[in-house]
């Protein structure tokens, strides 16, 4: 948990053990590679995350287990909360570039970039609807057929 998670680079992340179960987190994506190898109980040192870009996180043992960092440059960003509502506050005037990603959305990327220009500090609203159907989700997990030898 969190199966997103933004951070602004050079940002430290933890990979914290909450289960009885030995896991092996790692990451080939060319913003951040790395390896936690086997552990189970103590957790690893945490990670610095200092180059912009999407890290894709897996675990050798638990296929099912993904999830992704979002790691920017810039220090104003926000992550969606359940109702897909986010909020960036203190921005001064000035113009922006608005980039969403999700790792369920199927929209072009240039369809998901805005650029906002803020006259003076308050709120502005922008409001993206997606064109294409989410992603499904992937499967939990094998399933019991999956099993049958």
């Amino acid at each position: 948990m969190p199966q997103v998670l933004v951070v602004q680079a050079g940002t430290v992340v933890a990979f914290p053990k909450n289960d009885t179960v030995s896991h092996q987190v790692y990451s080939f994506s060319p913003s951040r590679r790395f390896q936690l190898p086997l552990y189970k109980g103590k957790a690893h040192s945490p990670v610095t995350f200092d180059k912009a870009g999407l890290v894709v996180l897996g675990c050798n043992i638990h296929d099912e287990m993904v999830g992704y960092i979002d790691v920017t440059d810039s220090p104003y960003f926000a992550k969606t909360d359940a109702d897909g509502n986010a909020e960036i506050r203190d921005l001064p005037a000035g113009s922006y570039r608005l980039d969403a990603w999700g790792p369920r959305v199927a929209d072009r990327g240039d369809t998901l970039v805005r650029e906002v220009t803020l006259e003076r500090t308050g709120t502005t609203v922008t409001e993206w609807r997606l064109r294409q159907p989410l992603r499904p989700r992937p499967s939990p997990g094998p399933k019991d057929v999956d099993w049958d030898y």
